[in-house]
C-alpha cells in the first residue's frame, strides 16, 4: 500500500485561498491589458484582439482549461474594450 505524501494534502485556510484567487485574477487582468495595448499599437481591431488573446490563453493553459475555463476568461472582451477606449487616438 502506497503512503500519501504530505505535500499533496493542502492545509490552506479559506481566507488564504481567497487571497490567492484575487491575486491570480489581478495578474490575469494585467496580462490581458498588456496584450490589448500591444495589439492596439499593432492596429488590431478590438474584435481581432479579443479573438487573438482568447486563443493565446487557451493555448497557454490548454491542460488547465480542458474541463472549464476560469471565470475571468469571460472578462477578456470587457478588458480589451476598456483598453481600446482609453488608448483611442494614442499609440505607445
Amino acid at each position: 500500500m502506497a503512503e500519501e505524501f504530505d505535500y499533496l494534502n493542502s492545509n490552506l485556510s479559506a481566507p488564504f485561498n481567497e487571497q490567492l484567487k484575487v491575486r491570480s485574477d489581478e495578474s490575469f487582468v494585467k496580462e490581458v491589458s498588456e496584450r490589448a495595448r500591444m495589439l492596439y499599437n499593432l492596429r488590431y481591431s478590438p474584435k481581432d484582439a479579443v479573438a487573438r488573446i482568447q486563443k493565446n490563453l487557451e493555448w497557454e493553459f490548454d491542460d488547465t482549461w480542458a474541463v472549464r475555463p476560469p471565470d475571468v476568461f469571460k472578462k477578456v472582451k470587457e478588458i480589451v474594450d476598456g483598453i481600446y477606449k482609453r488608448m483611442e487616438g494614442k499609440l505607445d
